[in-house]
């Protein structure tokens, strides 16, 4: 009888905090049929072939949480990236590619550790047009002209988001390369230690209602070279605000390091039509350094329609340029690169 009432009394206990803890599967299966242009110096190429992550990066993931009384949790997410017309991990040898991190959330905010966005990207996230969408997006394609662009998932990390303060919040996140380094180089050509690839980000933003503003600065720190250990430092203002009919966003980034300095500028407008919507955005960036001019400018267009709360169809178009000055027989001209991509897809969460 008495064994019967403690495995009774397990079973209770372990039912309370079964309940008091939850773990969810998630994803999104994300797929396009499309055709895309490249012509450089007016030689161009065309492919059509079915493609992945059109708006949203296809997903799978495992996210959770477990009350721990007095008003905090510990929560986890595993969040791996795959290519839907192939099957194939998006990152060879890293299943959670995407994110990765476990921590504890109160009243005070949340403090995570693992792979996680930077507090840059969670900005630019919010205030890129069309949806931030992954391939229909004019803002990664000019960016590619000068410095590269930012570290978005940083690894090896501790973050701080802090709660919502009558609308103000803000987050840090900084990533430890763990790649430090001594005596990089060679005998005949030493060079000096190396420090770590560290990556620090930070965001503040006030979010209330149809507005929502911000600033957000990141610095990720290079290899060593020859010349020395160089930081790439972005700077971002952004912002939207929704009309109900319509939502605007925009955003102004700047991003120098010992030997670049770049500029650009995003603005959109999406427009929703009951199960349907539109959005168009535009893209144009400079980068000036080494005694050359580069710049780009890009727009693109996407129409959704929800068949359901989870499944919808797309379509979108996208054009950027690139110019770039070449010195070709003696005499400097400008190389014109140009993408233009088409598509049709289908996108499914569950």
């Amino acid at each position: 009888m008495k064994k019967s009432l403690i495995a009774l009394a397990v079973l209770a206990a372990s039912g309370a905090a079964m309940a008091q803890s939850s773990v969810t599967l998630y994803g999104i299966a994300d797929a396009f049929v499309g055709s895309t242009e490249t012509q450089v110096g007016g030689v161009g190429q065309r492919q059509t072939n079915v493609s992945t992550s059109g708006v949203n990066g296809s997903r799978w993931g495992l996210k959770g949480s477990e009350d721990l009384g007095g008003g905090m949790k510990a929560i986890f997410t595993l969040e791996s990236g795959f290519n839907l017309d192939t099957g194939a991990q998006k990152t060879a040898g890293s299943i959670f590619d995407r994110q990765a991190y476990v921590g504890l959330q109160s009243g005070f905010g949340t403090v995570s550790l693992g792979r996680q966005y930077s507090a840059y990207d969670n900005l630019q996230g919010a205030t890129n047009h069309n949806y931030d969408a992954f391939t229909f997006s004019a803002r990664g394609a000019v960016s590619a002209n000068g410095i590269k662009d930012y570290t978005n998932r940083v690894s090896n990390s501790i973050a701080y988001a802090s709660p919502s303060f009558s609308g103000f919040s803000g987050a840090v996140v900084y990533g430890f390369g763990e790649d430090k380094k001594t005596n990089v180089g060679t005998a005949a050509a030493p060079l000096l230690n190396s420090d770590a690839t560290d990556s620090a980000s930070v965001h503040i933003k006030y979010a209330n209602g149809p507005i929502l503003v911000g600033y957000a600065y990141q610095e990720d720190k290079l290899s060593q070279t020859a010349l020395g250990q160089d930081k790439n430092k972005y700077n971002l203002v952004g912002g939207s605000y929704d009309f109900g009919m319509a939502k605007l966003t925009g955003s102004y980034n700047t991003v120098k390091n010992n030997v670049l300095k770049d500029k650009e500028g995003q603005i959109g407008v999406s427009v929703p039509f009951g199960a349907a919507a539109v959005s168009v955005g535009y893209a144009r960036s400079k980068s000036e350094g080494a005694g050359v001019e580069r710049t780009g400018k890009g727009y693109s267009i996407l129409g959704t329609y929800a068949l359901s709360k989870r499944t919808g169809l797309y379509a979108g178009a996208q054009n950027t340029k690139a110019y770039i000055p070449t010195a070709t027989a003696g005499l400097n001209t400008v190389r014109e690169t140009e993408t233009t991509t088409y598509g049709l897809g289908v996108r499914h969460s569950f």
